[in-house]
């Protein structure tokens, strides 16, 4: 229940490694064998492209709520990440609408789409007891207290909390999963790709149904990106700024890794965003 994949330079790149390690290693016989053809001369321009057009409107900050007291140093230091967080989706909409104006220069016309409504956020503690299980021993022994994050929300206390899962609860939350694994793959019988923001309800949806992304590089933000309020190691809110990059997501159906790298590279190709590296 994640997108686990390769790390490369360039599309083309992840596809090479793609071919390489996809499939079952014989070992975990839950991996179903699939077949992988990297084809870098595919016509893309056969493929139906869809976006997910509420996601390319601008965040507004309803939720912020007010600022706290500058007494409650743990509360105004969550305030303002949550803040910098909304400035900074204001501030990144102008590239996710420059996408929009790139597909169309290469002869696209994205479809609207919307994800399904499922119960997402009720689903996810079954992707939460999948990664306590596998970190059992570390939990178990005591040993996840020397990891430095330990709010409410970090890895340690999700694994610690998750063990007070139910079995009733996680079967249904099972049984939503299928149900939302075949709404997702309704979706994508109407498109072949869909182009999204990274952020937002997508990366839960389709780490839980295994629909596969590609994320690219869309360009660095200029001088005037919002600062972030710490800039600390490990501190909250330490993202974004000037001078960094901004990525693009485009997701693809079951097993059809194949068809979304081409239309990936095409993109890339055509924006040469990965050539680009931020000042040091």
């Amino acid at each position: 229940m994640d997108k686990l994949g390769p790390i490369c330079r360039s599309v083309e790149d992840c596809a090479l490694v793609l071919s390489t390690i996809h499939g079952s290693d014989g070992i975990d016989h839950s991996v179903r064998e699939a077949e992988f053809h990297w084809d870098a001369d595919f016509h893309w321009k056969t493929l139906r492209v869809g976006y997910l057009a509420d996601k390319f409107k601008i965040d507004d900050a309803k939720d912020l709520g007010p600022q706290p007291d500058g007494k409650d140093s743990e509360a105004m230091k969550g305030w303002l990440a949550k803040k910098h967080y909304f400035d900074t989706r204001r501030y990144d909409n102008s590239y996710e609408q420059a996408t929009l104006k790139v597909l169309h220069e290469m002869g696209v016309k994205p479809i609207p789409v919307t994800l399904p409504q499922m119960p997402w956020g009720s689903i996810t503690p079954v992707l939460e007891a999948e990664a306590a299980a596998s970190f059992d021993e570390l939990t178990r022994s005591g040993r996840d207290r020397l990891l430095t994050k330990q709010s409410k929300d970090d890895w340690p206390n999700i694994f610690r909390t998750v063990r007070f899962y139910t079995a009733v609860d996680y079967i249904q939350a099972q049984r939503a999963r299928s149900l939302a694994i075949e709404k997702m793959s309704e979706l994508f019988r109407k498109v072949d790709v869909i182009v999204t923001p990274s952020t937002g309800t997508q990366l839960t949806a389709t780490n839980l149904t295994g629909h596969p992304a590609v994320i690219l590089p869309n360009g660095l933000r200029g001088d005037d990106a919002p600062q972030p309020p710490h800039t600390g190691d490990g501190d909250e809110g330490n993202e974004g700024g000037p001078g960094t990059p901004v990525s693009i997501t485009f997701l693809g159906g079951l097993y059809d890794e194949a068809r979304l790298l081409a239309f990936a590279q095409a993109y890339q190709q055509k924006t040469g965003f990965h050539r680009l590296h931020p000042k040091l």
